[in-house]
């Protein structure tokens, strides 16, 4: 008897877990627009992930009255979130991982055990996460992943975040860490050099990108094999481009990356102290931060923008027109000396010849979309052999879900079949 009650109490709270767990699904539910993710099963599980993500993070930022309570807010619960991601991959037979300090910047390294690699080339990864969210071990599932199915050596760098670290702090970190592989890879890993690929994604897009121009720039040998940009982020001074107006008709209040927080992510890494500047997003997002007298330049080098706005439409979906310039001669004078920067901005890079052989991939469903594609039409007018992917059902940050989805793990396999034949060649 005692048996049975204990197993009917049991059930009883099961049963209130499933109907707690479908009120709220009910309640959160948003239909995802068509084309997002590929198969049923992908589409079935971001009805779950979606909403999840906005109880945990999304509408809790919100609740902040600074803007760097938020970014706290949006880490911790990021980086508990993506504990759970990733759990099926299992290297510990393949890698052995361990941490180093290169000239003061911790790395991840993931090393092929008795280093028994297909290639004797490696890949430099940075994460990303807007500059102020991330770490390594965030993306440690997915670089397990991509070393063990490479059968190569992956180095993952731990670059300090914003606010706390403001530019151009975060990209000398990634730069000395960088620089120290390449004056002791040899010795200490048994690698050549010349086959080594900079791979990033989001904001880690942006500073791989960085390092592999000034690397250009100044002659640096060897010269890096190849760039991986995973649907970068590589400006700030378009912020109504066509793929910026899907999300606010169509997006708005999903848990994707939004236009406002890419805002204040950009702002916080130009060093302005958001908590007190926040009123000037508003600004930021219609344009009007952008100086009159640098737009005829920044339309110069966007140019291919207008080729979006015809050929890659999201099939006549109804978006809003550009807004209104709001202009804000506070936020020009604060970021006159970011636009065209093109260590802060490297779409703002004006010669791109000589960069190395590049795949860049963007994704239908991200606000980054358009300067992804931007910068890859950029790279093949000045010669650079540049593959572009775009993926049509995906979305920012997708590779986060590498072992779960469907379209996540096609463009896993796809990166890792350039990058080999990138150090193989």
């Amino acid at each position: 008897m005692l048996q049975a009650t204990k197993t009917n109490g049991i059930w009883k709270y099961v049963g209130c877990i499933v109907l707690l767990s479908t009120v709220l699904s009910i309640a959160l539910y948003k239909p995802l627009p068509d084309g997002f993710c590929k198969t049923k099963m992908d589409r079935f599980i971001m009805h779950i992930v979606e909403p999840a993500l906005r109880v945990a993070y999304y509408y809790p930022s919100r609740m902040f009255s600074k803007p760097s309570s938020m970014v706290w807010w949006t880490r911790l619960a990021l980086n508990h979130l993506s504990s759970t991601l990733g759990l099926t991959v299992s290297t510990s037979d393949t890698i052995r991982t361990f941490w180093r300090t290169w000239n003061g910047v911790g790395v991840k390294v993931y090393q092929p055990i008795d280093n028994q690699t297909a290639t004797n080339g490696a890949v430099i990864f940075i994460h990303g996460g807007g500059f102020a969210l991330g770490s390594v071990e965030m993306y440690d599932s997915l670089l397990r992943r991509m070393s063990a199915d490479m059968k190569t050596l992956f180095i993952s760098i731990e670059y300090r975040l914003v606010p706390e670290t403001v530019y151009p702090g975060n990209i000398h970190d990634c730069e000395n860490a960088v620089n120290y592989f390449f004056a002791n890879a040899e010795r200490e890993f048994g690698i050549d050099t010349t086959k080594v690929v900079i791979m990033g994604d989001s904001a880690g897009g942006n500073m791989a990108t960085v390092i592999a121009q000034r690397r250009n720039e100044e002659g640096a040998v060897p010269k890096l094999a190849g760039q991986v940009l995973i649907y970068p982020l590589l400006q700030m001074a378009d912020m109504q481009s066509i793929s910026y107006r899907y999300f606010e008709t169509h997006l708005d209040g999903y848990a994707l990356v939004d236009p406002e927080s890419v805002a204040y992510y950009y702002m916080f890494y130009a060093g302005i102290n958001m908590d007190e500047k926040a009123y000037l997003v508003k600004n930021v997002l219609s344009n009007g931060h952008v100086a009159k007298k640098l737009r005829k330049e920044i339309d110069e080098l966007t140019g291919y923008g207008a080729v979006l706005e015809n050929s890659r439409n999201y099939n006549n979906a109804s978006i809003a027109p550009r807004k209104f310039v709001s202009e804000n001669y506070e936020a020009q004078e604060l970021l006159e000396k970011f636009m065209m920067d093109p260590s802060f901005s490297p779409l703002m890079r004006k010669d791109l010849s000589g960069m190395p052989e590049s795949l860049v991939i963007t994704c239908e469903f991200d606000i980054l979309r358009d300067e992804g594609l931007i910068y890859a039409n950029r790279l093949e007018k000045d010669n650079v052999s540049t593959t572009t992917i775009n993926y049509e059902n995906g979305f920012h940050a997708m590779l986060n879900f590498h072992s779960e989805l469907y379209e996540a793990s096609k463009a896993v396999y796809d990166i890792e079949q350039w990058t080999l034949n990138v150090i193989n060649s």
